[in-house]
Parts: structure tokens; sequence; C-alpha cells
């Protein structure tokens, strides 16, 4: 069969879980190293990773924001004006990672916020853990999103 019978599975959630599934192998999860930008490709701008060491911080946020994720907090802003702001604050998921952390599995999760501009940001995203033996050490996730200007 050619690869037009085929197509290419579009939904962030099951593309991620599937490579992450793969990269574990036999292990309960796979490690941070095994993640390959290149092997996620078009996802890569709608991942994003954060250090499960700096989630008791108060002021904590994402060790790695992709751009699209980026763009969907600060829509509307430049590169340059982004660059000068912190990445989302990590805190309004806490408890989701909680439920990762403590499950050692991956979770999905879908709801809404407000960016900068006071759009609504619809998303659904995919929570997985990172780590060895039996401890996770991050969580690499992926979102996709739509933008609802208000």
């Amino acid at each position: 069969m050619d690869d037009a019978s085929h197509p290419i599975e579009r939904r962030i959630t099951l593309r991620m879980l599937s490579y992450w599934e793969k990269l574990r192998g036999q292990c309960e999860m796979p490690a941070e190293e095994d993640i390959d930008p290149e092997d996620l490709g078009d996802l890569w701008d709608n991942c994003f990773l954060i250090y499960v060491c700096d989630l008791g911080k108060s002021d904590y946020n994402y060790t790695y924001l992709g751009k699209a994720i980026a763009q969907a907090y600060h829509a509307g802003l430049s590169e340059e004006e982004m660059a000068g702001l912190l990445s989302p604050n990590a805190a309004k998921l806490a408890g989701h990672y909680a439920r990762v952390i403590e499950s050692r599995r991956p979770l999905i999760d879908e709801g809404e916020f407000r960016n900068l501009h006071n759009d609504i940001v619809k998303y659904r995203q995919c929570l997985l853990p990172l780590g060895r033996r039996g401890e996770v050490m991050a969580i690499f996730g992926g979102m996709r999103f739509k933008v609802f200007p208000s």
C-alpha cells in the first residue's frame, strides 16, 4: 500500500502517546534524553517540558516551551516583546502534574484559558512522564489549541 492510503494522524494526543509508548519500550517510562525533536517534526513547536524538581517553586515555569504555545499565550506580540516575558506560569496545571507524577502514566487534558489579550484559548494536551527507575524527573507535553478573539 502507498502512503496515500494511510493518512497521518493529526490529533496531538494520539501522536504524543504513540511516540511515548515507542520510546519507553519495556521500561515504565522513557527518559528526557530519549526525546529527539527530529522525531517529532511538526509537533515540536507544540511541545513543552517542565522539570519535577521545579514544581515546588512558587514561580516555576517551563524549561522548554514551543513557539506555537508561546504564541497562544502571547498572541499578537512580536518575538522581541515575547523575549522579555516569562513563559506561562505552570502553577495552574499543578494538580494535573501531580497526577502524572503519582501515577507515572500519561494524562490527556482539555480546557481553556485567557491569554494576555484576554482572548479565550481552548486546548487539548497530553502530559507524559519522563524518568528512570520509577521516578518521574520531568513532564513532557504537547498541546494543540484554538484562539477565540475577545
